[in-house]
């Protein structure tokens, strides 16, 4: 039989991904849930958040700061006091260490240290539980995903579509169309369908498009490459989509064309090579070899190129859920790849003068191989 340690995880749940996933309760305060080693465990909230909690939280008890008053009583800060409450809960269950990740406020690690309690750290508690994603999951995301679409066929829609002045700048509704105009007309779409875009979109452009996660700025323009990211939230189940496309209006120079065939040729290299059993690393390996095959560089740190000649500047992908970067890696170092997992695989080519091409999807991993979530169309000119 496989020996558990006690584990606590501590936070405010909205912001802390791992806390979430185990309690699936939202507040506005912070909530401490203590597994213990013999499969019991105690969720600790704030009074009025107990009867909510009974509904929803698995725990074999729901309780409060004040079930667990340690001698000299508890502060009159909520925080604190729920941090010594933790403490004291585990000073009366017998616990001489837990084991915690790597959210855990020090406030708590300072109570549970002064009662005489070790803390082992562990970078796989929760992160491992999150990985593979169980059928209830994938449909979260693949919901996620397909509205995340929807917002890229809107939002490349108004830029193919857009007329260019006389200046090449572009206009929509008689009104220039900037970066943060076709940013802010994403956030606006997406509100409407119940999603959140906290962390904004990227539409991208010369010549911040060699920053690969400049959001872009000002107006945009006729004949060159814009691209968009977007990466939002789904309210209902707080679980994410990520797509990234490139669009331009206007006619694209031969080598535009020639690098977005190449960016889509490694993308679907990293996509056949997505499936059980294999790495991280090697499907980063897979994509970046179409990459170099076709003559462009990999060019990483302080190396990167500003100049004329694109590169790809980045990993290949990530692991995504209820955050939009978890782990594993699609790069070096990536380790195995598991059936259930869910991915973005988004190959790049970056250049300060020529413009840049991303290229990216959501993909569920198989048991014999992959599925791409939620596709849409790919092509500069954005038919959809």
């Amino acid at each position: 039989m496989v020996s558990h340690p006690t584990t606590v995880l501590a936070g405010i749940a909205a912001n802390n991904a791992t806390l979430f996933h185990r309690i699936r309760f939202l507040a506005p305060d912070a909530a401490v849930i203590v597994d213990f080693a013999d499969g019991t465990s105690i969720f600790i909230v704030r009074d009025i958040e107990m009867d909510r909690a009974r509904k929803g939280v698995r725990a074999d008890r729901i309780c409060c700061a004040a079930d667990f008053e340690p001698e000299g009583g508890l502060s009159g800060d909520r925080d604190t006091a729920l941090a010594q409450a933790t403490a004291e809960c585990l000073r009366r269950a017998g616990e001489h260490s837990v084991t915690v990740d790597r959210t855990l406020p020090y406030l708590y690690a300072h109570f549970i240290l002064q009662a005489g309690i070790g803390i082992e750290y562990s970078e796989n508690l929760g992160f491992e539980e999150r990985r593979i994603k169980h059928p209830g999951e994938i449909e979260h995301l693949r919901h996620a995903q397909k509205v995340t679409g929807e917002a890229m066929t809107y939002a490349c829609g108004l830029i193919s579509k857009a007329t260019p002045d006389r200046h090449g700048e572009l206009h929509h509704d008689g009104t220039v169309l900037s970066s943060e105009r076709v940013r802010a007309m994403i956030t606006a779409f997406l509100i409407d369908r119940n999603f959140s875009n906290a962390h904004d979109s990227i539409v991208v452009t010369v010549p911040h498009v060699a920053d690969c996660h400049h959001f872009g700025a000002g107006p945009l323009k006729v004949n060159l490459p814009v691209i968009v990211d977007i990466f939002p939230m789904d309210n209902a189940t707080r679980y994410h989509g990520d797509m990234t496309r490139t669009v331009v209006c206007g006619e694209p120079s031969g080598e535009l064309r020639r690098m977005h065939t190449t960016v889509c040729e490694a993308k679907a290299a990293g996509c056949a090579a997505l499936k059980p059993g294999t790495t991280g690393e090697a499907v980063h390996q897979a994509t970046t070899a179409v990459i170099e095959e076709h003559g462009y560089s990999l060019v990483r740190g302080d190396a990167r190129n500003e100049g004329e000649t694109p590169s790809m500047r980045h990993g290949t992908g990530h692991g995504i859920g209820l955050e939009v970067h978890e782990p594993i890696l699609l790069d070096h170092g990536g380790g195995g790849i598991l059936a259930g997992e869910v991915f973005t695989v988004e190959p790049g080519l970056y250049s300060a003068t020529l413009g840049g091409v991303r290229v990216e999807d959501m993909v569920l991993v198989t048991p014999t191989g992959h599925e791409v979530l939620s596709p849409v169309g790919e092509g500069l000119d954005w038919v959809g």
